[in-house]
């Protein structure tokens, strides 16, 4: 049960980061990659060197681009997430099934979109490790 106390807490966290992001890649989306440039150029040089600017534009342009599908994406998985979660909190077999369509597809899917560039390895690991933590309390969960 803690396993999915632990779930929820996250899921409620990220969940508005990812609706915040949502706005944020719409008002991207309609900026050109000079404006995003701009944006950037306009950060102030005691929070961002500007070795760490440049490392951010080709990654803002990205989400300039695809930003939109990408949070969409990941607040559709978060959403899913909490459903499989809510389903093995009630003891339904198919909510692990849920879970795990969710973290994968929420992996794989970003990939399909914007290339290997939103391969995140340690996150990849962390979901797998969700994945595991809930194969093996199942029984529990029941």
């Amino acid at each position: 049960m803690r396993l999915c106390v632990l779930s929820f807490v996250n899921q409620g966290v990220v969940f508005p980061i990812y609706l915040f992001g949502l706005l944020s890649a719409f008002i991207m989306h309609s900026m050109s990659a000079e404006d995003v440039q701009h944006m950037l150029d306009g950060v102030p040089a005691n929070l961002v060197s500007s070795a760490q600017r440049q490392a951010l534009v080709p990654y803002m342009d990205m989400l300039r681009l695809h930003g939109v599908a990408l949070m969409g994406i990941f607040a559709v998985r978060t959403v899913a997430r909490f459903i499989g979660t809510l389903r093995m909190w009630n003891g339904r077999n198919d909510g692990l099934h849920i879970y795990i369509t969710a973290q994968l597809l929420g992996m794989l899917l970003p990939i399909m979109i914007a290339g290997s560039k939103t391969l995140d390895f340690l996150g990849f690991i962390i979901a797998l490790n969700w994945c595991y933590l809930y194969f093996t309390q199942r029984k529990a969960l029941r």
